[in-house]
């Protein structure tokens, strides 16, 4: 991860996901290249494998894009939560808005959630091309796992 901000929290709970998916051979794909820098507005490098120590990981690489991008082209359904690099940079963006791009061009049903990933959608011009954009990234990833929403237990009865 090198210098990328990541709460340990967060790291914990991502490599709980990965284990949950290789015991039940749920395919993940991770990026495999990505644009680094030493600072948010510094000059973008492009670093294949592991983010190396002293840099951030601010977008995604264009081996990982054209990848992601096959698999939304094949998809029935893609949820998207939290963007995929900086892209309130221009140099980091390349990522986030190529993501959006595929998903608005899918037949999948679309779900974007999250205040960052909407914002990025919208300035992409491609909310309107999406089956449901929510703000609320937090509550669409308990929805996900089961948990009740009192908002949603309220509309319910």
């Amino acid at each position: 991860m090198g210098r990328s901000k990541v709460e340990a929290d967060r790291l914990q709970l991502a490599a709980e996901i990965l284990e949950k998916g290789r015991k039940l051979r749920v395919r993940i794909d991770l990026p495999s290249d990505h644009l680094c820098s030493d600072s948010p507005t510094g000059k973008a490098s492009l670093v294949e494998g592991d983010i190396p120590d002293g840099l951030m990981g601010l977008d995604i690489g264009p081996e990982t894009i054209a990848r992601f991008v096959e698999r939304i082209a094949g998809a029935r359904t893609v949820f998207w939560n939290g963007p995929l690099g900086l892209f309130e940079e221009k140099a980091f963006a390349s990522g986030t808005l190529a993501i959006a791009r595929a998903m608005a061009e899918s037949r999948a049903t679309t779900v974007v959630g999250g205040g960052d990933s909407a914002a990025a959608v919208a300035q992409a011009g491609l909310s309107d091309r999406m089956s449901h954009v929510s703000t609320g990234g937090g509550a669409s990833l308990e929805f996900l796992e089961g948990q009740k929403l009192p908002g949603v237990e309220a509309l319910q009865s």
